[in-house]
């Protein structure tokens, strides 16, 4: 199961959805669902944007959405710094979206771990 299938199984489907990878993070706008968080904070910061500060400034907004995103800190570091940081900066966003969270589920392999609520 992947993770939309899993956000649908558990909130219904969604009718509209915004996807970071197919739109401009800037024009974010709370549909219920947001995927691909993790390209919004390449896009984010290929403008000079700091992630962090662009998605806390919208936390009140975000509360209302599902949120999905990919890890991306595993397996062998980048060598290049670009994406070296935008590993961690796309880990620090998940943290404070977590500590921000009701619920935060991880979904590998196809399985669910609820780590939240």
């Amino acid at each position: 199961m992947g993770k939309r299938e899993y956000a649908e199984k558990l909130y219904g489907s969604f009718d509209i959805i915004f996807d970071m990878e197919k739109q401009d993070p800037e024009s974010i706008t709370c549909t219920g669902l947001i995927t691909n968080i993790h390209t919004g904070v390449k896009k984010l910061m290929q403008k000079n944007i700091d992630p962090y500060d662009f998605f806390m400034s919208r936390i009140d907004m975000l509360r209302q959405c599902v949120i999905i995103g990919d890890e991306i800190g595993g397996g062998i570091v980048p060598i290049d710094e670009f994406s070296r940081r935008w590993r961690d900066e796309t880990g620090k966003l998940y943290q404070a979206l977590a500590r921000e969270a009701d619920i935060v589920d991880r979904i590998f392999a196809g399985l669910a771990l609820r780590l939240k609520g």
